[in-house]
């Protein structure tokens, strides 16, 4: 079961290789009519493929935000993406993916092919520094990349975006042009299951923060966590000046195997978080806390 206001199919339109790590994937069709993009430069999604020996994925029935699939062997595997682009106007999007030896949406995105079909949830963000900020610091690996770029592109003008960003190879800084006034710091080879992350040790090797700077970090969950810690407690930021987002996890299937056993009582914890009243980043931030503190 998944929870969500919508499900849509999208049909490939066009895919290409953008750096030798990222793959655009365009969708459009008509199961995109009722798509709508939430204008969050950071908006993700599921996509959902579809199972070996089908052209398109089982379409959930949905009652009350709850997803259910009729055919319990046919229920697709998802994965959460960025949009990159978004073009209401055509009934266009762009997705981009970070392509790699293994998993499913890696593999799928390799072979894409127009008319290929996937599914696809409504979209929403994070990102919504408060009003009046005019720098971001960006901190991000490839899985962050899209949502970076887009930031940076959609920021309002004035705005300077200093980015830390960390890519399987040199080849892939082609991916984001930084305009004149911005800076991106780039760290080549690390990261991504290449070799330990570097992001950590970059954000804490940076001077003090300007006060009007909205920090945005999106990469692997314990590198996440990291940086967290280091910018509230070394740096004293608070919530309302950051967005700081696990993207994935490293060893995903050891973390949902331990999680499955203490799956009751998490969820218990976290029901009691939401009920007391904490939300966004304080919610993160509380729930990341109760999984470091259960051993995870």
């Amino acid at each position: 079961m998944a929870r969500g206001e919508g499900f849509h199919l999208g049909e490939v339109i066009e895919a290409r290789q953008v750096t030798p790590s990222m793959v655009r994937v365009t969708l459009g069709g008509p199961g995109l009519a009722g798509f709508a993009t939430s204008g969050k430069p950071d908006e993700r999604l599921g996509v959902y493929f579809p199972n070996p020996g089908k052209h398109e994925p089982q379409r959930p029935t949905i009652t009350d935000g709850a997803w259910e699939f009729a055919d319990p062997d046919d229920v697709p595997e998802g994965r959460s993406y960025t949009v990159r682009r978004a073009r209401p106007e055509r009934g266009e999007i762009d997705i981009d993916f970070v392509v790699h030896e293994g998993g499913i949406a890696s593999a799928w995105a390799m072979r894409a092919r127009p008319g290929d079909i996937v599914g696809l949830s409504d979209a929403d963000g994070w990102f919504a520094p408060a009003a009046g900020t005019t720098r971001y610091l960006l901190v991000a690996d490839a899985t962050g990349l899209p949502a970076a770029a887009r930031i940076i592109e959609e920021a309002p003008p004035g705005t300077v975006a200093d980015a830390i960003l960390e890519v399987p190879a040199a080849e892939d800084e082609d991916y984001l042009a930084v305009p004149a006034g911005s800076s991106a710091t780039w760290l080549a080879g690390s990261g991504l299951g290449h070799a330990p992350s570097r992001l950590a040790d970059a954000a804490r090797a940076l001077g003090p923060l300007p006060d009007d700077t909205h920090v945005w970090v999106a990469a692997e969950a314990s590198t996440t966590r990291e940086i967290r810690k280091h910018l509230r407690r070394d740096r004293g930021l608070p919530n309302a000046r950051m967005t700081v987002i696990g993207y994935w996890r490293q060893d995903k299937e050891d973390f949902q195997r331990r999680y499955q056993a203490r799956q009751d009582d998490l969820l218990r914890a976290y029901t009691t978080l939401v009920e007391s009243g904490v939300q966004g980043q304080d919610l993160i931030e509380a729930w990341d806390t109760e999984l470091e503190r259960a051993g995870f």
